[in-house]
């Protein structure tokens, strides 16, 4: 006798998954087990898209050709926005840093120092750097980057060199950083 079964997809930010695991960690073996079983966002099915609408389906294929549109679905408003959202988030309570647009903002590169810090701590020694040293900062940065195949599309010495960068090629930059450590 074959029994029903459903299979629901649940799609969680990394902050909400490193929430559940944190508060979870204190719990007993008991209590983990008590959870697993009554919770509704992952049971086995026989079909794994048996649940999955052609809504569904049409929404993660646009959201794999387009990881913004799923970020503008969570913060409202347009992809550039939403981004911008998601770094000043990524980024709340780093000394320095108040990130409003994507010109101006990271024209010292601490920005990009403190959003690659919040994945890569070990490549971004972030207390020891100063808005000054702007070379230094877009060297560290684009190197960390790097280190884990995110190629830089920003010219350092343009960055050092302007007060206003083009915000086109920084939003690009910080897009790739996004899709590479969030989808």
């Amino acid at each position: 006798m074959e029994s029903a079964k459903t299979l629901s997809v649940s799609r969680r930010s990394s902050e909400e998954i490193k929430r559940d695991i944190s508060a979870q960690e204190g719990a007993s073996p008991a209590s983990l087990m008590a959870m697993g079983t009554t919770s509704p966002q992952l049971s086995l099915s026989s079909s794994p898209t048996a649940s999955v609408t052609p809504t569904t389906r049409s929404r993660i294929r646009e959201e794999r050709k387009d990881p913004l549109s799923a970020l503008a679905r969570e913060y409202g408003g347009s992809k550039r926005n939403a981004l911008l959202k998601w770094c000043q988030k990524k980024t709340e309570g780093y000394q320095n840093i108040d990130i409003t647009n994507f010109s101006s903002s990271w024209n010292d590169g601490l920005a990009f120092c403190a959003l690659l810090h919040t994945y890569l701590p070990a490549h971004i020694p972030y207390q020891e750097l100063n808005s000054q040293d702007k070379r230094r900062n877009f060297m560290l940065a684009f190197q960390a980057a790097e280190s884990v195949g995110i190629k830089s599309t920003l010219d350092i010495n343009e960055m050092v060199r302007t007060e206003r960068p083009d915000w086109q090629n920084v939003m690009l930059y910080v897009t790739a950083i996004y899709k590479y450590f969030e989808t």
